[in-house]
């Protein structure tokens, strides 16, 4: 481990993990993760520990309860940035959120969100990485609300490598402005509707308490004129 932090009002520590953790995130892995997660394969946890990656443990005592992984693809064929047409620098400011696995256990103390926030882009030397995305299957509530409270917002579905739509969530950035009023709140489960909007050119704003959020729907409206998250949107390859 080479850099560590206490959670507020928590004997859980979090702690940047090295390849010494492969067989801890394999075996958690296989007792928490659902039926609507797609599994990272043992070279997946490898690149996740090295030099392309960052994974953040949380660690109570010794065990590991929680994991959160990074990785930074540049100008890899298998960059995110590469459908939004991101070219040459752009694509080394990518970062991936490639796995969030929390310990049944000690599922509903916020720790999803409380091992992103531990990052907060400052505890490794890749920073700023200005191009944020991750993966979520449509049936995933939870998954695509923790990600939505971490400063997501929902910008294209589409089947993924798994067969399943899953939406591609791209985190928006302080250029890209407050979450605008109005627009249109959509159920988290009406994806037909929230395809729409987005082929409408729309995002499915991230959601916190400072948004008026409804519970289980998201607020879609069109981005910040000439923002971050709207110049990408632009771009958008289709297919």
């Amino acid at each position: 481990m080479t850099a560590q932090a206490r959670t507020e009002g928590s004997p859980l520590r979090l702690a940047i993990l090295d390849g010494g953790w492969a067989p801890a995130i394999a075996a958690l892995q296989d007792a928490a993760i659902g039926d609507r997660m797609y599994p990272v394969s043992g070279d997946q946890i490898a690149e996740m520990l090295g030099p392309r990656g960052l994974t953040v443990g949380a660690l109570a005592g010794d065990r590991l309860v929680g994991f959160f992984s990074l990785l930074f693809p540049g100008r890899q064929p298998d960059s995110m940035g590469l459908p939004f047409g991101l070219v040459d620098g752009e694509l080394d400011a990518v970062v991936h959120w490639t796995a969030v696995i929390v310990d049944p256990v000690f599922r509903g103390q916020r720790l999803q969100q409380r091992m992103v926030a531990a990052v907060d882009w400052r505890l490794f030397p890749e920073s700023p990485q200005d191009y944020g995305f991750v993966t979520v299957r449509a049936d995933n509530p939870p998954s695509l609300r923790s990600m939505l409270a971490c400063g997501f917002a929902m910008v294209w579905a589409a089947p993924k490598f798994d067969g399943h739509l899953r939406h591609t969530l791209f985190r928006i950035t302080p250029g890209d402005g407050a979450v605008p009023g109005g627009g249109e709140m959509v159920a988290l489960m009406d994806v037909q509707r929230q395809m729409d909007l987005m082929a409408r050119g729309w995002i499915g704003w991230p959601q916190g308490a400072a948004t008026g959020a409804t519970p289980g729907h998201v607020r879609f409206a069109p981005p910040v004129p000439g923002s971050l998250v709207d110049r990408i949107r632009a771009r958008k390859r289709s297919g």
